[in-house]
């Protein structure tokens, strides 16, 4: 089944071969017949041009030369001149015959240069507009350079790449990206400012040139560039608005001159790498900023509410560890923390007295029960937190069914709220006030969440929040206790 396409892309390309050289022979035959009527000084002899440059542009250099040869065969000696008054054949001169084979040829092999040259030019701008698209698409930053680095390695047939930034400091160039060459080679070591006057004058917005990098003095590492077989190379800043962050790095197969082409080419990779990096920058401000109002948002919360001082961002430590365990992707990890910063913002329409209610027996509970639809709400209208609504609104739920608001049960419960249930539990066992002071210690409280699985929690994800918790806390050595929990049950590290 995987070898039908492969082979029916085959029949399709051998069939497009078949008949663009059935194409060129009816129209080299097509040319014959008109020249040997009128002879080969009349304008029909033009037409042997379609079939040369039809085949320069399907074949290239070696189509070009064999149809220019044809055509010259069909134009030879036993072709007519031309036709007298009478009717008889006026033989060709010799030079006619030499000086059309050379133009037929010469004519064959301009045109597909021509054609190599415009495939190669909308390789490259197809490349481009990939990248381009992949920046609107994407604002993992390390993705983008990948892929950047990757397709200058194809269009520019080079040995290598790499995308280098300027680190905190401004004193190293540090790798960012990579494409080609072996991991020892980037792994050679350190590549700081002032070992290198080619990476100075990249830094102030200079493009340089290498001709020979394993004897050149410029080249720090010119030992570990011998061994790796480096020739030419070719540096080009990656520059923002205002500075230069950076530099884009080619390694080409064989020494030879850059050419300005080439220059644009790689200056046209480092655009939209700076364009793909300021992106994701303001994308990063805009998340901090916003998680920075979420955050205050909490605390806000938390002043009215002692028992949940500093209780969500313990909750979104413990479960952001537990998705990644579970495999969650980096996009739902990140909403997931979001969900666990804000799972109880309901809290802030809810009467002081009814959020210390939490005994069934306690008539306030109702108002307190009230918080995660509430909490649901409020976000309701930010289009950007409707991930995590479900978290808001399912947090307090029960593996049997016994939760609030809707008393759902088992896997009907989203798995995110799921999560944020566990945590959300051991930290209030932990912390029974606003002031830090621990309530039963991190065994006694992990026992509790344990035998409550299958009950209150999801068995499974309290099997992963056991890892997480007995990966990270020292208390067991401390207290001299065993980390197992249970006979026979040994915690991963």
């Amino acid at each position: 089944m995987e070898q039908f396409p492969t082979k029916k892309k085959r029949r399709r390309q051998t069939g497009t071969v078949l008949a663009s050289v059935l194409a060129g022979l009816i129209a080299i035959a097509a040319a014959t017949v008109l020249v040997a009527l009128s002879g080969t000084n009349s304008v029909a002899v033009h037409l042997f041009y379609l079939p040369i440059i039809y085949a320069a542009f399907m074949f290239g250099d070696y189509g070009a030369i064999v149809v220019a040869l044809l055509s010259a065969m069909a134009c030879g000696v036993w072709m007519p001149a031309a036709y007298d008054p009478e009717g008889n054949r006026i033989a060709q001169p010799l030079q006619d015959i030499l000086v059309r084979t050379a133009v037929f040829y010469v004519v064959g092999i301009a045109c597909s240069r021509a054609a190599t040259e415009l495939k190669r030019r909308i390789a490259e701008q197809r490349t481009l507009y990939e990248v381009a698209a992949s920046i609107t698409s994407t604002l993992r930053i390390r993705e983008v350079l990948d892929l950047i680095t990757h397709h200058a390695l194809e269009v520019m047939n080079a040995k290598g790449c790499a995308i280098r930034l300027l680190d905190e400091p401004g004193e190293e160039l540090q790798l960012a990206a990579t494409a080609g060459l072996t991991g020892a080679y980037w792994d050679k070591g350190p590549v700081r400012i002032c070992d290198s006057p080619i990476n100075r004058a990249v830094l102030r917005g200079e493009v340089e040139e290498i001709y020979d990098a394993p004897t050149d003095p410029r080249i720090h590492y010119n030992e570990e560039a011998r061994e790796a077989g480096l020739t030419s190379i070719l540096t080009v800043p990656l520059s923002t608005k205002d500075r230069v962050i950076g530099l884009v790095r080619v390694y080409a197969r064989r020494r030879h001159h850059f050419r300005s082409r080439e220059v644009d080419l790689l200056s046209a990779f480092a655009h939209q790498a700076s364009v793909a990096i300021e992106n994701a920058r303001l994308y990063e401000d805009i998340r901090r900023n916003y998680y920075e109002t979420v955050r205050a948002l909490t605390r806000a919360i938390e002043a009215k509410d002692l028992a949940t001082f500093s209780h969500s961002e313990r909750v979104a430590e413990r479960v952001e560890q537990m998705a990644e365990l579970v495999g969650m992707t980096t996009e739902q990890r990140e909403m997931l923390r979001f969900g666990s910063i804000l799972h109880d913002v309901g809290k802030i329409g809810v009467a002081e007295q009814s959020l210390e209610a939490r005994d069934d027996k306690d008539t306030e509970r109702i108002f307190y029960r009230m918080h995660p639809i509430i909490g649901q709400s409020i976000l309701q209208p930010v289009g950007f937190l409707d991930p995590i609504l479900p978290v808001v609104l399912f947090h307090h739920e029960r593996w049997d069914g016994k939760g609030f608001p809707e008393g759902r049960a088992g896997k009907q419960i989203p798995e995110m709220a799921r999560l944020v249930a566990i945590a959300d539990a051991f930290d209030r066992l932990r912390y029974v006030d606003g002031m830090d002071v621990p309530g039963l210690s991190v065994r006694e409280a992990l026992e509790q969440i344990t035998s409550e699985a299958g009950s209150r929690f999801d068995p499974e994800l309290v099997r992963v929040f056991r890892r997480v918790v007995l990966a990270q806390t020292s208390e067991p050595q401390e207290s001299g206790e065993p980390q197992e929990l249970s006979a026979g049950e040994t915690p991963e590290r």
